[in-house]
C-alpha cells in the first residue's frame, strides 16, 4: 500500500509538469495562430519551434494540459482521476502519432518528388508542412507521456488487485 502512494505521488507531480507544459506551449501555439491569422494576417510573428499559425494545433494541446491537470484530484484521494491521467497520455501518444504521420508523409512527398526529378532536400524533416517537422514540441511531450502512461496502468492494475 505504501508503494502505491508514493507512485501516487510521483504520478500527481508528473502529470502536473506535464500539464503545465502543454498548456504553455497550446497557449502559445494559439495566440500565435490568432494573431498570425486575424489581428495581423500579412505579418508572421513567430517564435522558436513552434507553429505559427496552427490554431486547432494549439487549442489539442491546451486540451491535453488540462485533462492532464484535472488530474490533481488525486492528491485529494478520488481514485476516479487516475482516468484523467490515462486519457490525457492516450490523447498526448495520439496527437504525438499525428504529427510523427505528417512528417512521414511528407518525407515521402519529397521522395516521390526526388524520383520525379526534383532535388532531394530535408527541409521537410525541419520544417515540412506544419513548419517545424520533427522539432514540434507535441512530437517530444507525447513521447514524455510514455512514463506517465505506464506508471497509471500500474496504479490501476494495484487499485483492481486491492
Amino acid at each position: 500500500m505504501v508503494r502505491t502512494r508514493n507512485n501516487r505521488g510521483i504520478l500527481v507531480v508528473y502529470a502536473l509538469i506535464m500539464g503545465l507544459l502543454y498548456v504553455v506551449i497550446g497557449l502559445a501555439e494559439f495566440i500565435l495562430a490568432i494573431w498570425n491569422w486575424f489581428i495581423d494576417p500579412s505579418g508572421n510573428l513567430s517564435l522558436p519551434y513552434l507553429p505559427s499559425r496552427d490554431l486547432f494545433g494549439g487549442f489539442s494541446s491546451l486540451t491535453i494540459g488540462a485533462v492532464y491537470l484535472r488530474s490533481l484530484d488525486l492528491l485529494k484521494g478520488r481514485n476516479e482521476s487516475l482516468g484523467f491521467t490515462l486519457v490525457g497520455a492516450l490523447l498526448a501518444g495520439a496527437y504525438s502519432v499525428v504529427y510523427m504521420l505528417i512528417i512521414g508523409a511528407d518525407g515521402l512527398n519529397a521522395y516521390l518528388s526526388h524520383i520525379s526529378g526534383e532535388e532531394f532536400t530535408w527541409e521537410w524533416l525541419t520544417q515540412g508542412t506544419l513548419e517545424t517537422g520533427i522539432l514540434r514540441p507535441e512530437i517530444w511531450l507525447g513521447l514524455a507521456s510514455l512514463p506517465l502512461l505506464i506508471l497509471t496502468l500500474k496504479n490501476l492494475e494495484s487499485q483492481k488487485s486491492e
